[in-house]
């Protein structure tokens, strides 16, 4: 290397060369970068391939022009970019909806062991209730009270729960909607079955251990609970409020209603029935850590 000589960083030249004599055409390189695959080694520039990398070492390089004595940054020793810690904003937040937008009711899913242990309860159930005295069908929409003539008979319910928004009445499962309170009672089900005889005033309140947890995009509240009624039960929501009624065993109901510490989206949302616990799957509005369930 003489003393004005230097030397040339384009890919696959490596040669030293005088500035002074550099011309359009001094250096032969590549003007791609290494590609090493399937035990091949190549440049994407051209089309030559080998498996012994001194062989790739000696490709003749396939562009022309001048050479390059800018030695390029090593990548390893590169710091990263100062960021003003005046341009990290925190993301806006959605303004919070109002608590009184209707609630609506949430899609429902049953566990297919429970939709089996519901079949095999129907035939029993039926039987011990034949033995009450004054019982009222519990289904929603249907109310008769049981008499000899229509213990047996077909029951016509509602399989969804009741809806009242800007003045209009209606059931969720079938949208038949009126202003009139009395014409909204006297609309008939939707649905049949048979009859679910039971003594209203024995219902029975009671309690049962529930819990939450989160994800990026879903919170989870799981009611811990055994042989639970999916078509007594009623689980509602709108985006910042909860409330359940989950009917099971003999006649006994938990209740629930809160405020949500967060916002969801009730279309995206759902409740899972299963045979030991019932599931409410609520979406997040916002990508936000919740620090707790409701704001009580």
């Amino acid at each position: 290397m003489g003393s004005g000589d230097i030397y040339c960083y384009n890919k696959g030249c490596g040669q030293t060369f005088n500035p002074d004599e550099n011309l359009d055409e001094s250096c032969c390189y590549h003007s791609g970068g290494p590609i090493f695959h399937d035990a091949y080694k190549s440049w994407s520039c051209c089309e030559k391939r080998t498996t012994d990398f001194t062989e790739f070492l000696n490709i003749k390089g396939c562009v022309r022009g001048k050479h390059n004595g800018v030695k390029p940054p090593d990548p390893t020793r590169q710091k990263p970019a100062k960021v003003d810690k005046a341009e990290l904003k925190p993301p806006e937040r959605l303004q919070r909806p109002s608590e009184e937008i209707p609630m609506i009711p949430l899609p429902v899913k049953i566990a297919p062991s429970l939709q089996k242990l519901l079949e095999n309860l129907t035939v029993s159930n039926n039987t011990s209730e034949s033995n009450k005295g004054a019982s009222i069908c519990q289904r929603k929409g249907c109310g008769k009270a049981k008499t000899e003539d229509n213990e047996s008979e077909t029951c016509f319910y509602h399989s969804g729960s009741p809806i009242f928004h800007e003045g209009y009445k209606y059931w969720s499962c079938c949208q038949k909607k009126t202003t009139d309170f009395d014409v909204f009672l006297k609309q008939e089900g939707c649905t049949d079955g048979n009859h679910l005889w039971g003594d209203p005033s024995s219902k029975k309140e009671a309690k049962c251990r529930y819990d939450w947890h989160q994800t990026g995009d879903t919170v989870s509240f799981t009611v811990y609970v055994k042989n639970v009624k999916p078509d007594l039960s009623t689980v509602i929501c709108n985006p910042v409020k909860l409330e359940l009624e989950i009917r099971f065993g003999e006649n006994e109901v938990f209740n629930f209603k809160g405020v949500l510490n967060g916002i969801i989206v009730p279309e995206k949302s759902h409740v899972g029935f299963f045979k030991t616990k019932v599931e409410v799957s609520m979406r997040k509005a916002e990508f936000f850590g919740w620090n707790k369930l409701t704001v009580d």
